[in-house]
């Protein structure tokens, strides 16, 4: 084979090669053009699939054999999702015990914030709730979150009030005599009581509203400070009553009942005969003290004196007696400034 015939062969041969060569380049470059690939993460350990055409999420997990998933997994892209290449990632949910008032359950969870968890499942947190640990703590996973809610609850109770007896100087009666001129009567209140409960157990309570359902009347006992200290101009032998206008021992002072002479009837004042004694006459009564004759009777007759007193009981207790009754030289306004009485 001359010279001539060996290049000819050679430059057939060459473009043969090149022929190949280029179906071989285009075959691969077609071949690499439909190839995707996916790295599945599944919390650290990775799988590595290959396929020729795009393929959504969920086809690529079960493709890679991914054991099954909780509905707190999470995996990025979404299992829905169709994508051409790159890493699937899926993290996990791990269980921790949530326990909440004594109630407690196991959930799974991603988060990675105490907070974060809690918000996760609905549960809020008012100011006076307590956490273990703490919200902005990492979640304690294989093990508990506590939250004991701290929630308050109202009631109300009536409880008596006592009285107390007061005593008190009465000028206008007798050294030695003394009497109840207002009955004591117990009070009562209603207490507003607020109990602060710690995981449904009450830790403290404290009352917040008090009210007077009805008020403390304190007994008041008379004890009279009067002396016959004065020279009568004239004395009596009288048959002396008593009366009254209160059928109890009560005085709350709106029961006034004024006498013929216009005057406010109290302890200390008396009805009289007042041809015999004029309206307005100081005297004292052995037994019983100062007495302004302030009114009158038709039953009044004479050597009679009808003797107030600030409550029936008292009055019937005096009765009917006989006494000295002497008539003092001084006028009302004098007494009232000897006694101390404005």
């Amino acid at each position: 084979m001359d010279t001539t015939q060996l290049v000819r062969v050679f430059h057939r041969r060459k473009a043969v090669f090149f022929v190949v060569l280029g179906i071989l380049l285009g075959g691969l470059f077609l071949w690499s053009a439909g190839v995707h690939t996916y790295v599945v993460n599944d919390s650290g350990n990775k799988t590595r699939i290959v396929a020729f055409h795009s393929m959504s999420v969920s086809s690529i997990l079960a493709k890679a054999n991914i054991r099954s998933l909780r509905p707190e997994d999470v995996v990025t892209p979404d299992v829905a999702a169709v994508i051409p290449h790159g890493e699937i990632a899926i993290v996990r949910a791990r269980p921790v015990t949530l326990t909440i008032d004594h109630i407690s359950e196991t959930i799974y969870s991603t988060a990675k914030t105490v907070a974060e968890l809690l918000a996760d499942n609905g549960v809020k947190l008012n100011k006076e709730d307590k956490v273990a640990p703490v919200p902005a703590d990492p979640v304690p996973y294989s093990a508990e979150i506590v939250v004991q809610r701290t929630t308050y609850a109202y009631s109300t109770k009536t409880e008596a009030v006592s009285y107390q007896r007061v005593y008190k100087k009465n000028p206008y009666m007798e050294v030695g005599r003394s009497y109840i001129s207002v009955m004591g009567r117990a009070g009562l209140l209603q207490k507003t009581i607020k109990v602060t409960k710690v995981a449904q157990k009450a830790v403290s309570s404290t009352v917040v509203k008090t009210a007077t359902i009805k008020p403390v009347v304190n007994e008041v006992y008379d004890v009279g400070t009067a002396r016959l200290d004065l020279k009568p101009t004239r004395s009596y032998t009288m048959s002396a009553t008593a009366y009254s206008n209160r059928a109890s021992t009560i005085l709350d002072g709106r029961d006034h009942l004024y006498g013929y002479s216009g005057l406010w009837l109290h302890y200390g004042t008396c009805a009289v005969d007042r041809r015999l004694i004029p309206m307005g006459t100081v005297l004292y009564v052995e037994g019983y003290g100062y007495a302004v004759a302030a009114d009158t009777g038709s039953s009044i007759h004479g050597n009679c004196i009808d003797l107030f007193f600030n409550s029936y009981g008292d009055a019937c207790n005096w009765g009917r007696r006989t006494v000295k009754v002497h008539v003092l030289p001084i006028t009302r306004t004098q007494l009232y400034a000897k006694l101390g009485i404005k």
